[in-house]
Formats: structure tokens, sequence, C-alpha cells
């Protein structure tokens, strides 16, 4: 039990990281009226995190299988991974919004749209390549109901929290303003850009032992 629960916060740690919910709800207050009330961000946080865990839970339970159809080693989705990852935290360091995981037009459309919370806010803007690539690695490495009941609750752990923090958005921009929110974010990319090191370093030596070895 204690294993698991060790787990279950390292699991939740990375993927709140990655996922870094205070810089999306940042990007959600640039996309939402500014007579948005309480009630509307109650929903739009509720719809954000639901999405968010439909998609979490999918791309864990079946990116394993595709990479199994398609023949691709866990090594090499650790090196892309890890690129990715380290694309993100470099951009995170620099104090820079999540460009990597959306794009100018997407923000122009969304600002069309009624409804922001699944597109682009949920997909592409959250669960976006880096956290998608180190789900499908956490679903490769998972062989035991323990590594599934670990990721899943830590899935469960990051839409919560991603629920609590769209619905208070507002005031934790108040409170920590444009600058403390950068400052976080730098701090998440030092977390982010670690990860990335530890998991490229670690598909590259196994990908050196799958093909000398």
């Amino acid at each position: 039990m204690l294993d698991i629960l060790k787990s279950l916060l390292g699991d939740s740690i990375t993927m709140f990281t990655i996922m870094n919910p205070l810089s999306a709800g940042a990007i959600m207050l640039t996309l939402v009226e500014s007579n948005t009330s309480k009630k509307e961000f109650h929903h739009l946080a509720i719809k954000n995190s639901r999405a968010v865990f439909v998609a979490m839970v999918i791309i864990f339970l079946s990116g394993n299988y595709i990479f199994q159809f398609f023949g691709i080693q866990p090594a090499g989705l650790r090196v892309f991974g890890g690129v990715i990852l380290l694309m993100m935290g470099f951009n995170m360091v620099q104090g820079h919004d999540k460009k990597v995981n959306h794009k100018p037009q997407d923000q122009k459309a969304a600002q069309e749209r009624n409804d922001i919370s699944v597109v682009p806010l949920a997909i592409p803007i959250m669960v976006g390549p880096g956290l998608a690539s180190t789900l499908v690695n956490l679903g490769v490495n998972a062989h035991k109901w323990q590594n599934y009941a670990s990721v899943i609750g830590a899935i469960a752990v990051c839409a919560l929290a991603s629920f609590i923090i769209f619905k208070r958005m507002p005031f934790i921009k108040k409170k920590l303003g444009v600058n403390g929110l950068k400052v976080f974010n730098r701090l998440m990319g030092l977390i982010v850009g670690s990860l990335a090191a530890q998991m490229l370093i670690s598909g590259i030596i196994g990908l050196y032992q799958n093909h000398f070895n």
C-alpha cells in the first residue's frame, strides 16, 4: 500500500508539472469575457477537468497497444518524449506561455467559440504532446494492477487540481499577479527539464542496449 501511495504521489507531481494548469488557467483568462461570472467559471472548470481526465485515461490505456501495433520500441518513445519535454521545459524557464502545445491560430479560433473548455484548453493546451508521451511511457511500463491504479489515481488527482485552479483562477491571478505566475511557470520548467533529461538519457541507453547487446 505504501508503494502505491509513493508511486501515486510521484505520478501526480509529474503529470501536474507537465500539465501546468496555472499556465493553462492564465491562457483561459485571455479567452473568456471580462464579465464572466463565478458560475460560468465553475461550469467551464467542470467540463475542462472532465475532458482532461477522459483524454488522459484513453491515452494511458491505449497508447501502449498503438505503439505495439507499429512496432515502436519503448526506448524510442522515451527519447522522443524526452525531446518534447526538454523543449517545453526550456520554453517555460524562459517565461513564455505553453507555445509548444498550441498555436496562435488555435487561440484566435477559441476566442470565436462559446465553449473553450475542451478545445483548446483541455486539448491541446493541457493534454499536449509532452503529457501524451509521458502517459504512453507510463502505460508501456505498467505491468501490474498497482501500476494502473497509481496512474489512474494520479490522473484523477490532476483533474481535480485543474478543476480547483480553473474555478479559482481569477482569484489566483489577482493574488499572484502576472510576475508571480511567471515565477511559478519557470519553477515548473526546471522540473519538466529535469524529467526530460532523465527520460532522454534512459531512452538513449535503452536504444544502445537493444542494438548493441
